[in-house]
């Protein structure tokens, strides 16, 4: 060091301040004020039972699901929408009360298989003709995870609600080669056309959150299969970890010690599901995810029985979409070809454009707390249940934490249902 320096560098030192903080009044220029898009319409709300699925018929009528574990304080799994605080049994409580929801005649506890009684229903979906389809898991609630399924409990049923009747049009079981005891039917797309699917009665398309796959099903001869089993696509992603209302919150439960949700929303596999506007592909996430996938219908159509490389041909048509922004659950499309993603994270529903295959922000409200099944009706809205699964036993060891009163909520959209038969 120069000694002509030292003068300069003492003036400088000699000029330096502390600074004591105080609070101001004023803002920042920018804070989230946590809401973007349409305005959110809460249209029901729930005091009894918190809700799963929901869908909204062509005159109005709506209905919804409830997942339960024991019968006392769930006395029912599907119901009907009766007022802004209502709902009754559908389609009588006679289905929805079983004598037991257990199976305990192999020495350990299973779900209660039943041809007339409904144990733990999942989705119930109005396909293109307005035909009720209900899927019923087999697998009731138990410590916040679900007991594994006895053959036969996991059905397809299909109710006709213009006539309210309580006998099924069809049945519809699942062998355990394409249905295992762990599988978890969770929601269901349809399409009707005999031409195109090459199906008198049209497919249907299952995404089973539990053993990992997508599952189709032959409409007219009941037949199943399913593909994509355990890939990349259909599995959760190891140590995934959600935030939800700004918690970072890990998944625990009782049964199956939860790690960073795997097994929340059915054991975390293939959850939300949509079909495009023109059935050509199948959209789909993982609960344990952030990413969206597509997937070709036309391979999905073939049996694995009746070609043995269908399976690879499946996993050859997929197609990594990406980053979808958050967390999914719910997937819903509409008419205009959107794919509609819910995001619980941001207490979001974004939209998803297959012309740009970019993720866009659509409506986004503090009062979205966990937005669920997605379902797109004729009167120009989107209807979605606001069910809080985030506090509930999946994450809490069993416990619930949720606050009552749950909520149905609808917002308006550019699109109407898709209607492909």
């Amino acid at each position: 060091m120069h000694l002509t320096a030292l003068p300069l560098l003492l003036t400088c030192a000699g000029i330096a301040q502390a600074v004591t903080f105080t609070k101001m009044d004023e803002k920042p220029g920018i804070m989230d004020n946590g809401t973007f898009g349409p305005e959110v319409e809460i249209v029901h709300l729930y005091y009894d039972i918190g809700p799963i699925g929901i869908t909204v018929a062509k005159n109005s009528r709506a209905f919804i699901t409830y997942n339960r574990g024991d019968l006392a304080d769930f006395p029912r799994t599907l119901g009907e929408i009766t007022g802004q605080k209502t709902e009754v049994a559908y389609p009588n409580q006679e289905w929805n009360s079983p004598p037991t929801l257990v199976n305990t005649t192999t020495g350990r506890a299973l779900g209660a298989s039943y041809d007339n009684h409904f144990v733990n229903v999942q989705a119930v979906v109005l396909d293109p003709m307005d035909r009720m389809w209900i899927l019923d898991t087999g697998r009731p609630g138990f410590n916040g995870s679900n007991l594994l399924a006895t053959p036969g409990g996991p059905k397809l049923m299909g109710f006709d609600i213009t006539t309210n009747a309580t006998t099924p049009f069809k049945v519809i079981t699942f062998p355990e080669n394409v249905l295992p005891p762990d599988g978890y039917l969770n929601d269901i797309r349809f399409d009707l056309r005999a031409n195109y699917t090459g199906m008198s009665e049209g497919v249907a398309y299952i995404a089973d959150s539990g053993a990992c796959s997508i599952i189709v099903v032959n409409l007219a001869t009941g037949e199943s299969w399913r593909h994509l089993d355990r890939t990349e696509a259909t599995i959760p992603y190891a140590r995934f970890l959600p935030t939800f209302f700004g918690i970072p919150t890990y998944a625990a439960n009782k049964m199956v010690p939860g790690f960073h949700a795997e097994d929340a929303g059915g054991d975390g596999g293939a959850d939300g599901i949509a079909i495009s506007n023109d059935g050509q592909f199948i959209y789909f996430t993982t609960i344990a995810s952030r990413t969206l996938w597509r997937v070709e219908t036309s391979a999905l159509r073939v049996n694995p029985a009746d070609d043995n490389l269908a399976w690879i041909r499946a996993a050859n048509s997929l197609t990594n979409l990406g980053e979808s922004g958050g967390q999914v659950d719910g997937l819903e499309s509409d008419d205009t070809g959107l794919i509609y993603v819910s995001s619980p994270e941001h207490n979001a529903i974004f939209t998803f454009d297959p012309t740009t295959n970019l993720i866009n922000p659509f409506v986004r409200s503090p009062v979205i707390a966990w937005p669920d099944t997605l379902s797109v009706a004729d009167d120009g809205f989107m209807y979605f249940n606001l069910n809080q699964l985030f506090l509930g036993p999946a994450f809490y060891n069993g416990s619930d934490l949720r606050t009552k009163p749950y909520a149905l909520a609808r917002v308006k959209i550019p699109g109407k249902k898709i209607r492909l038969m």
